[in-house]
């Protein structure tokens, strides 16, 4: 289920911006991301690369919203789905 998209153009190589949206995390200004794993990772014949990737983030949480909400753990999961077109010079996030 997609939830939400936007679009924008950098000013930089194609190359630079997909390098660094894969290299994102870790990130000194956003530690809540505790870990990465790479669930699948596809080159197309075409030059298309496909990943899908997992991300583990820890969210701090006062012990009193803890308690309410029942959880002692904040740890939650996302799904990191990417296309990178050599070709076209695009990446869909």
């Amino acid at each position: 289920m997609k939830i939400w998209t936007s679009e924008h153009v950098f000013d930089h190589p194609q190359e630079m911006v997909s390098m660094a949206a894969m290299q994102k995390y870790p990130n000194p200004t956003n530690p809540s991301v505790v870990g990465i794993d790479v669930l699948d990772r596809q080159v197309e014949p075409s030059g298309k690369l496909h990943s899908h990737r997992l991300l583990s983030t820890e969210w701090g949480l006062p012990s009193f919203v803890k308690s309410l909400i029942g959880a002692a753990r904040t740890k939650t999961y996302v799904q990191e789905r990417s296309v990178v077109d050599p070709i076209k010079k695009t990446m869909e996030h």
